[in-house]
């Protein structure tokens, strides 16, 4: 079972679903409240999440298999933002987001294995850290187990998991440099939203300057990591089924 290391780093390679996705953690709160109001007043039936069959395989990566089981809970994440509003995703907008997931699940997987071919490891105490951060976003310890129980999983195979999202974010950062956000960008980028902004005043400069400077900076380690995608495909018996 690996669908939970593709939840916990998907988001580190899912910057072509960006436009999926908008400002969906910003206002998924309200979204979601919004939602339960309507259905509980009967206003709009929700429409269904679209999803594969569990056993299917999306694709191989040197003879490694990516299933529906891998694939439906960023598929279903990336229809919410529709459903929580009311609406069916159109289907030319399924096919595309199924293309794109698979793409990016396919690069996270090249990723994992050249990181394991470079000798990268993970720690114990890195795992029991994860582990101890996983617990941390349940109420009790009970929670906790219930939750293992409803995914059918164990803790050996939570912390194997785990195991892998410390891999992955460890490769990520020691692989892949990016260039230092420049003044000048930050100021490019601030004027162009300015320009781009409605009729509400927008936030002093140096009020959003840290912001801005993260976005850059996550914007170029996207377009690294895709590049190191790329080239790692080269190399790579892959094979996709969307």
């Amino acid at each position: 079972m690996r669908k939970l290391t593709y939840l916990l780093i998907t988001g580190l390679l899912l910057v072509v679903l960006a436009a999926c996705g908008g400002n969906e953690n910003s206002s998924n709160d309200k979204k979601q409240e919004d939602t339960k109001t309507e259905e509980k007043a009967g206003e709009q039936k929700q429409p269904e999440v679209d999803e594969v069959d569990a056993d299917k395989v999306m694709a191989t990566v040197n003879g490694t298999e990516i299933t529906g089981e891998d694939f439906n809970p960023v598929y279903t994440q990336n229809q919410m933002q529709y459903v929580q509003m009311g609406q069916e995703v159109p289907k030319e907008q399924l096919e595309q987001m199924k293309t794109q997931i698979v793409e990016s699940l396919v690069g996270q997987e090249l990723i994992l294995q050249d990181a394991k071919d470079k000798g990268y490891e993970a720690t114990e105490e890195q795992v029991d850290e994860e582990l101890k951060g996983v617990k941390e976003s349940f109420e009790s310890e009970d929670q906790f187990e219930a939750a293992l129980k409803e995914n059918d999983m164990k803790v050996e195979e939570l912390r194997e998991q785990l195991a892998n999202n410390v891999l992955y974010t460890t490769y990520v950062e020691k692989e892949i440099k990016v260039d230092e956000v420049t003044e000048e960008e930050l100021k490019e980028s601030y004027d162009k939203a300015k320009e781009q902004g409605s009729s509400e005043e927008m936030p002093a400069y140096e009020d959003v300057k840290p912001q801005i400077k993260e976005g850059l900076e996550k914007e170029k380690q996207g377009k690294k990591m895709q590049e190191l995608v790329e080239k790692l495909k080269k190399d790579a018996d892959v094979e996709m089924n969307v």
